[in-house]
């Protein structure tokens, strides 16, 4: 529900929060270059100010000071009134004061949309609306990284617009809910539903101050006001008004010119003062590095509004009506989608166009637009994604819901084809639940399930052939095309170990293309397809960009084609990958303990995050192998990282030694040490397998039973991550 608040609120208001920020950014701006051109005049008083500049200015009506700390004097003469710009060291005019037609135009369009009093309200309206968009977006990014707490923690690296809109939104939320709020609170002002205080002046004295005029340096009550707190000071109209009307930051008054004393001085009320504070929140004015960063969050509103229309309009080009695509009521066959990037889309559009080509009415849309009930269909075909931990991607998050409220004639026959990524522990996840709640509504069953790991051409087109025969059509896939550039690497090194057995390792290490602009840490992944029909292998990376070589440790497989390919590589020798970030796994930053647990080529990216604990945080090791004597991966870098405090504590388990012992073994032999680490707040990373993750999670879920939590919780948490094949 917020996402959707989220999502409705960014497009229906999206170009007035651009309007207001683009102008926010353009007064902001205005201000911060009027603080860096005002010389500062610390110190000074008003009344020494005030006599150097009458003693240079003749027909002084007032000294207004502006919140940059410009010195503006209204004059009156003879022939003309003008305001002039002066010195307060010298006293000395400066420049005459001409406003800016082009601020003032923008000022009218920022608070008005230059509609005059019906503006204020699309402005309030504004307001509300990025206040509302504030708390969801909060909500929403903290529940994609993992808690509340991760608010405040820097956010892994990745790549896209994506990663920068969580950068900049999580930077700039609390800036943008002062604005939003301030800018609610003037908008009330404006409307006369808050009282602002403005009308509780000081009344004007009653007696009449005659008496001769005192040099004005000398005026006890100017003197002793500093020149930073004045707002305004007007000099007496006539001599039956022989004072001065003085107006500060904390109140107002008047001051007899011939005495130098307080006639009388009213401090301003609450609301005066609370409407001078958020006044300065929502502009900045009276402070330069505040305006500064007002200025970055109007800068940041225009960047996230922007994305988020340009996201809205790619799904919607994705998921927009075709001109071929038969009405709902009409179609034979419905073709829903759930998809969080478009490439589930890609995969739709093949398999509909094949449909129509056969003679077969086909209406495509996204799972969100699942009607009650199809008059004319006979078959539901569904293509999903899974997003994050077994969550519904953005085109799906509303089917549940309506397929619960749905009549659908249960003669109707559904198959469900989940895309996923196998080394999650919730692989089709939402695939999986889609398919358990369409068999609860009685539907029959055209095709069991089928999960689709990483795009795999080979499996699409097996699901392809038995749907093709349920229907009497013939259907095949294409490779969707990617977007990810392959990377041309050449070996450096090739280090063997465990040669004489029937699965030895190699601990990769390529030189990248020095075209390449690729960046990548360790705990990324290397796609490498061993084969135009071929599914992509992924392997972890254990280098990063800055270190000059990609590297990475592979497992011959007795009938692994890829691990085949990489193990025949002699040094020189070149090859194809595609790097992708997986910022799902990487250490958190601040120095809370880590626990990295691994097995077998697991260790690749956990001795990565080694590698680059410069810090020393507190990092215990568990890894399982095979043979300490032939298959001990990294050992010498490993005693080296003891050694230098990179690594504080190894815990070693092989599975060929006289006691066969597996890591699993050994975290329960370090329970109590575990357990206190974990009460510290350590993050938990396990590479490896999936019967070895399924071990490591049998021995900490006891453990974290004792502190009140379980893996789910510190999963959520971000302290808990897997990378599992």
């Amino acid at each position: 529900m917020l996402q959707r608040t989220h999502v409705v609120l960014s497009l229906l208001l999206g170009v007035l929060l651009m309007v207001s920020a683009a102008t926010g950014l353009v007064l902001s701006s205005s201000t911060l270059v009027e603080h860096l051109q005002t010389a500062p005049a610390t110190g000074e008083n008003v009344a020494d100010v005030a006599a150097r500049i009458a003693g240079q200015v003749q027909g002084i009506e007032r000294i207004e000071r502006a919140p940059s700390g410009e010195l503006r004097v209204a004059l009156s003469t003879a022939n003309e009134n003008s305001t002039v710009v002066v010195d307060p060291l010298s006293g000395s005019v400066i420049t005459p004061y001409q406003p800016s037609a082009l601020l003032a135009w923008t000022r009218n369009l920022h608070r008005e949309l230059l509609l005059g009093e019906p503006g204020r309200w699309f402005s309030g309206l504004a307001a509300l609306a990025l206040l509302i968009l504030v708390v969801t977006g909060a909500w929403l990014l903290a529940r994609r990284l993992g808690g509340w707490s991760r608010l405040v923690r820097p956010i892994p690296a990745s790549s896209g617009l994506i990663h920068w809109h969580m950068v900049v939104a999580r930077w700039t939320l609390p800036a943008l809910a002062i604005l939003a709020l301030s800018g609610l609170y003037l908008a009330a002002i404006s409307q006369g539903w808050i009282n602002d205080g403005q009308d509780a002046s000081s009344a004007y004295p009653d007696a009449s101050y005659s008496a001769p005029a005192a040099e004005l340096s000398s005026l006890a009550a100017l003197r002793n006001l500093d020149l930073q707190d004045l707002r305004e000071l007007e000099f007496p109209s006539d001599t039956d008004a022989n004072f001065y009307t003085v107006r500060t930051a904390a109140g107002e008054g008047f001051v007899n010119a011939s005495t130098g004393q307080w006639i009388s001085y009213q401090q301003h009320g609450f609301a005066t003062r609370l409407y001078e504070n958020i006044y300065e929140l929502h502009t900045g004015a009276h402070s330069p590095l505040w305006t500064l960063i007002l200025s970055g969050s109007s800068l940041a509103v225009l960047f996230l509004s922007g994305f988020g229309l340009l996201s809205w309009a790619r799904r919607k080009r994705l998921a927009g009506a075709r001109p071929d695509n038969t009405l709902a009521d009409q179609a034979q066959i419905i073709l829903l989608v759930g998809s969080q990037g478009g490439t589930t889309w890609g995969y739709a559009r093949q398999l509909q166009e094949q449909l129509q080509s056969q003679g077969l009415r086909v209406h495509c849309a996204s799972m969100n637009q699942l009607q009650p009930h199809y008059r004319q269909a006979n078959q539901l075909l569904l293509l999903t994604s899974t997003y994050g931990d077994g969550q519904a991607p953005d085109s799906a998050k509303a089917f549940l819901g309506r397929l619960q409220r749905s009549e659908l004639n249960p003669t109707l026959q559904v198959a469900v084809l989940g895309f996923g990524d196998s080394q999650f522990q919730h692989f089709c996840g939402y695939a999986e639940h889609v398919e358990q709640c369409l068999q609860q509504q009685g539907l029959a069953t055209l095709l069991p399930l089928q999960r689709i790991d990483r795009n795999a051409l080979g499996e699409l087109n097996q699901w392809a052939q038995r749907l093709g025969q349920k229907l009497g059509v013939a259907l095949h896939f294409t490779a969707h095309a990617s977007r990810e550039t392959p990377q041309q690497l050449q070996l450096l090194s090739c280090e063997l170990y465990g040669e004489g057995s029937e699965s030895p390792a190699a601990v990769l290490r390529f030189a990248v293309s020095p075209t390449s602009n690729s960046r990548f840490a360790p705990g990324d992944l290397l796609a490498i397809r061993p084969g135009i029909d071929l599914p992509p292998r992924f392997y972890s990376i254990a280098s990063g960009d800055e270190d000059g070589v990609l590297e990475i440790c592979v497992r011959k497989q007795p009938e692994g084609v890829c691990s085949s390919l990489l193990h025949r590589l002699q040094v020189g020798d070149c090859i194809e990958g595609v790097i992708q970030a997986h910022p799902e796994f990487r250490p958190t930053a601040g120095q809370h303990p880590l626990i990295l647990v691994g097995a077998g080529t697991g260790l690749a990216p956990l001795i990565g995050f080694v590698r680059k604990n410069a810090n020393q945080r507190p990092l215990h090791l568990y890894w399982g192998g095979r043979s300490a004597q032939s298959d001990f991966l990294y050992e010498t870098q490993l005693n080296e990282y003891l050694a230098d405090g990179r690594l504080s504590q190894l815990g070693l388990a092989f599975s060929q030694a006289s006691k066969p012992m597996y890591v699993q073994d050994r975290l329960l032999q370090d329970a109590d040490k575990l357990l206190a680490l974990l009460q510290q707040g350590a993050q938990v990373l396990v590479c490896g397998s999936r019967d070895m993750a399924a071990g490591v999670r049998n021995v900490l879920e006891p453990l974290l039973q004792q502190l009140g939590l379980n893996i789910e919780q510190l999963r959520q948490q971000g302290r808990y991550r897997e990378d599992v094949y």
